[in-house]
C-alpha cells in the first residue's frame, strides 16, 4: 500500500492490524519502507532481535572461556569456578532473568544448526548454552531433564 492510500485508509489499516494480526507494508516509489502490524507482532520481534544479540553474548563468553581452558586455567582459578564466574557475569548481563538466559540458549542452538561442520564453532555453540542453563539455574530455576554433575537438577 503506497504511502497515500495509507492515509486514506489509515483507520481501517490500523483496526487490521490491531484486530486480525495484518501485516500491510507502506511502500514509497515501488519500495517497501515500513510496516503497519500489531504490537504482539511488534514485540514478539523485538524479543526475537534481543534473543539473537543475548545469543552472540552467550557465544563470546563461551569462546573466553574456551581461552581459559585452552591456556590451562588460572592459577587460582579451577576450570569449574571459571565456568562458575562467567555464568554469573552472564546472569547479570542478562539482568537476573532466567527467561532470557534461557531464551538466549534456544537462539544460540538455532544458530548452531549452521555450525555442523566446523567443529570449533559446534563446540563455542554449546558451550553458550550450557553457560546459559547454568546462568538460569543460578536464579533456582529447575530445568526438567537437565542432568549435569553438580547441577540443581
Amino acid at each position: 500500500m503506497s504511502v497515500r492510500e495509507l492515509r486514506a485508509e489509515l483507520a481501517d489499516v490500523i483496526n487490521a492490524a490491531g484486530m486480525h494480526d495484518q501485516v500491510t507494508f507502506v511502500t514509497s516509489r515501488g519500495r517497501r519502507v515500513a510496516a503497519v502490524v500489531s504490537v504482539a507482532i511488534a514485540e514478539g520481534a523485538e524479543e526475537v532481535r534481543r534473543a539473537d544479540g543475548d545469543a552472540g553474548t552467550a557465544t563470546m563468553y563461551a569462546v573466553n572461556v574456551e581461552l581459559h581452558e585452552g591456556l590451562g586455567g588460572t592459577p587460582s582459578l579451577t576450570m569449574a569456578e571459571i565456568f562458575e564466574d562467567y555464568a554469573g557475569d552472564l546472569l547479570r548481563e542478562f539482568g537476573g532473568d532466567p527467561d532470557r538466559a534461557l531464551a538466549a540458549a534456544r537462539a544460540v542452538a538455532a544458530e548452531a544448526a549452521g555450525k555442523v561442520g566446523y567443529p570449533t564453532l559446534w563446540r563455542h555453540a554449546s558451550l553458550a548454552v550450557e553457560l546459559c542453563q547454568r546462568a538460569a539455574e543460578m536464579t533456582g530455576k529447575v530445568l526438567p531433564g537437565l542432568f549435569r554433575p553438580g547441577s540443581g537438577a
